[in-house]
């Protein structure tokens, strides 16, 4: 096969692998690069497979081997291995790059597209929240959060709503909680599965419920957050 398909699992036989990090040496390692994901496994154990870089280091003392190092680990690889796995680990090293480039060309559309969130209306006592996720000691805690839940469940039952613990075709109204969440991308996709959006915060002021938490906190917490995604990829 050529690398470059990336169709079937590659395997290795490597008499010494360094992890770099803690100095521990693997002997004779069966190393397999599976086709379908960036993981190395090393002797039946899955780990990541950094490949920001990867460098030809030349010949062992002894020249019986090529040294390749990447972030994560140095491979005594055999000269009869050496340009299949020089190739592959170049080729994981071209599809981070290229996945990286992806990824903050959508984090640079985040930062410079406007969106706008919906008008709260009634349909709002049919609801989730959507992103549970970033709590922090600057946000608030989950035994807070699980108050809230309880509140806005018993509210949206007296509206004659229903308040969904997870996302729900029938939920009229996502209300984006993690403050990292709160992109356009991520805006357009809960509107194209059909929900009006809005945020945590104004959620809770329409509920009257801004006392069980501190909003002011939150708000705070997502300015920073996007001056620094303006800083650092804008």
């Amino acid at each position: 096969m050529s690398v470059a398909d990336d169709s079937e699992d590659e395997m290795f036989l490597i008499d010494f692998i360094s992890i770099r990090a803690s100095g521990e040496t693997i002997k004779k390692a069966k190393v397999t690069f599976p086709a379908k994901n960036q993981y190395v496994i090393i002797n039946g154990e899955q780990d990541y497979f950094d490949a920001y870089y990867v460098s030809d280091e030349g010949m062992s003392s002894d020249s019986l081997y090529h040294r390749i190092a990447t972030p994560d680990f140095k491979f005594w690889v055999y000269p009869k291995d050496y340009k299949r796995f020089i190739s592959l680990a170049n080729h994981r090293h071209n599809v981070l790059m290229a996945n990286r480039q992806k990824r903050n060309e959508v984090i640079k559309s985040d930062i410079y597209t406007p969106f706008n969130y919906d008008h709260i209306d009634e349909e709002i006592f049919r609801c989730f929240i959507a992103n549970k996720t970033g709590m922090c000691e600057a946000i608030g805690t989950w035994e807070q959060f699980q108050k809230i839940e309880d509140q806005l469940s018993k509210i949206c039952q007296e509206k004659g709503g229903k308040y969904c613990k997870s996302e729900a075709k029938t939920a009229k109204f996502a209300i984006i909680f993690d403050p990292h969440a709160r992109t356009s991308s991520n805006v357009n996709v809960l509107k194209a599965k059909g929900h009006k959006v809005t945020t945590f915060e104004k959620a809770l002021e329409y509920f009257s419920l801004t006392k069980m938490w501190n909003c002011e906190n939150l708000a705070k917490f997502e300015k920073n957050h996007k001056k620094f995604m303006k800083d650092n990829y804008g």
